[in-house]
This record gives C-alpha cells, structure tokens and sequence, in this order.
C-alpha cells in the first residue's frame, strides 16, 4: 500500500500541492492525517469537502471498513500513544533501530490502527496512492512502522523567512466554531522549527533516493510539470500531472481532513510566487531568522539578501 508523505515546516505550499496530487488518476489526498484523532474525531472539524467530518459519507464508509465504525476506535487513546511515540522529542530514538523497535512497542496499538485506516482509505477509495500531508517527521517516522505501508517521503521547503512571515499572519480557522484564528508562531520558533524538522527529514529518510525527494516549494512555481513527475516516478505511478495550463490547477471537492483552510478551494488555481514577505517582512526579523538558519538556508540554495530572491522569483 503506497502512501505518499510529505514532511517538511508547514506554510510551505504542501496544500496546494498534496490537493493538486489528489486530482491525479489513483491518488486520495486525505490531509493532515496525524491530527484527524482530535480535531475531527474528538472536535468534529470540518471534512474538505464541507460537511462536519462525521457527517461526512467518504469518512464514514472507511471508518466503518476499517473499525466497524468511529465508536470502535478510542481517539484519546490513539492521542496518547501519539504523544509516546511520535513526537518531535523521539526524533533521536527513531534515528536507530533498537530505538525505533521501543518506539512501535509503545504505539503497537496505534500503528496497527494506522495500518487499518490506510488500507481501509485505500480500498474505499479505489486510490494506488494516499497522499498524506502531516508534515511531522516523528509521525512519518512512525507512519512506516505501521503494518502494510509502502512510505514514500517528499520533503518540501520554502524559504524560512516566507514561512515565518506566513506563520506570524493572523489566519482565520473556518473549520472550527472554538477558535477564529490560526496559531502563530514566533519568527523564533518558526526559525527552530524549520531547522529541525528538516534536519530530521534527511537525517531519517534522506539516504534513499529510491524512496525519499527533496522539492523546494520555490522551484515547484517555477515548473510545476517537471516537479510532479519528479514525484510521480517517486511513487513508480506512470499518470499525467493534474495541471490544466502550465501554472494552473484545476482542483475538485477534496475530503481532506485537518489542515491550512486553502484545503477548501476548488476551481481553477494559478501557480504562481508568493513573494510578499520580501517587502513587507519586519527588518528584524527577517535577519533573525536568516541568522538562525543560515546554515540549512544556504544548503537549499535561497540568497541571503531578499532582493536577490525576488530578482530570482521574478524570472519564474
């Protein structure tokens, strides 16, 4: 069972991207699926398609298929061997193998539950591939313990000053009645996160090109036909890419679960660079976050000095 994960910071373009996959003939792009047992099982947060998730018909079939039923499966439970097993503070562990073999002997009941709900995604959806767009690498880490997982890894980055500016924007959160906005991040923490988390991504997954790709958010712009067949032969799948002119997609009604509200849209979508934090980003921290990153930055390949990356954006 294929299952396609896409690692990396969030605000870094993975859901326009992983809902563009799920218009490709075979694949079901199902969201953020690490946080589905609280925000859609406990808290009833909205499916992409619109419906409160358990009003949702996709979500209620592939629950039943593959539990009977949402009340055969314990989401406080699933969360706690989450909160064991899977977080950022288990990174090292899983890095060898006695370490991850303690790990899945802690989560046995949650892998053999994720095993169950991909299959059951799977069959249910008639998908080769599920695109699963969590971005933690704990939980992907994790994920490929569970039973039956074929995982593929598509580490996406941006431009750590983008995401930061992103994070630090007020964003409304129209799937839940409880919180109006989006959380925000420091330019710190967004700085530490983007180290670490895709530190993680190479140091976990990155020695097997066979099964792990780097793609920069940037550079997906830029030339959204050759990045998806750079991941459509990652996933072994001969399908044509999901555009509709050479920077548009056309995305249909998802049943994502979780995740940024741009999962929602449908229609016609441009492709096209978002640059905004180059001139209206604070000064101070967009230096603090150059300095916190610099080493990871300059690895990827972003310029130092904004105007040389909007001068670059600009030949997109």
């Amino acid at each position: 069972m294929k299952v396609l994960y896409i690692v990396g910071m969030g605000r870094s373009g993975s859901t326009i991207l992983a809902n563009s996959l799920g218009e490709v003939d075979g694949f079901f792009s199902a969201g953020e699926i690490c946080y589905m047992w609280r925000n859609n099982l406990v808290e009833n947060r909205l499916c992409g398609c619109g419906a409160p998730f358990r009003e949702c018909e996709v979500w209620g079939r592939v629950l039943e298929r593959a539990f009977g039923g949402s009340e055969n499966v314990d989401p406080q439970e699933m969360m706690r061997e989450l909160s064991a097993g899977a977080r950022t503070r288990h990174l090292p562990l899983m890095l060898a193998e006695p370490g991850r073999r303690r790990l899945a002997d802690r989560m046995r009941p949650l892998l053999n539950n994720t095993g169950a709900l991909y299959r059951a995604l799977r069959d249910e959806t008639g998908s080769r591939v599920i695109v699963d767009s969590s971005k933690e690498p704990a939980y992907g880490r994790a994920l490929g313990m569970a039973p039956g997982i074929d995982l593929r890894v598509l580490h996406l980055v941006r431009d750590p000053r983008a995401t930061a500016y992103s994070w630090a924007k007020k964003k409304p959160q129209p799937d839940s009645p409880d919180r109006e906005f989006m959380v925000q991040f420091s330019p710190f923490k967004n700085s530490w996160m983007w180290d670490s988390w895709n530190g993680a991504a190479e140091a976990l997954w990155g020695g097997d090109p066979s099964r792990y790709l780097r793609l920069r958010y940037e550079d997906f712009i830029a030339d959204p036909r050759e990045s998806f067949g750079r991941i459509l032969g990652l996933m072994d799948e001969d399908a044509e890419p999901p555009l509709a002119g050479d920077n548009e997609v056309k995305l249909g009604v998802s049943h994502t679960v979780s995740g940024n509200p741009n999962r929602f849209q449908t229609g016609s979508v441009a492709l096209k660079p978002d640059t905004e934090w180059i001139g209206e980003m604070d000064p101070r921290d967009r230096g603090l976050v150059t300095a916190l990153t610099y080493p990871m930055l300059r690895r990827y390949g972003y310029p130092v000095h904004p105007e040389a990356a909007e001068r670059s954006a600009a030949r997109v």
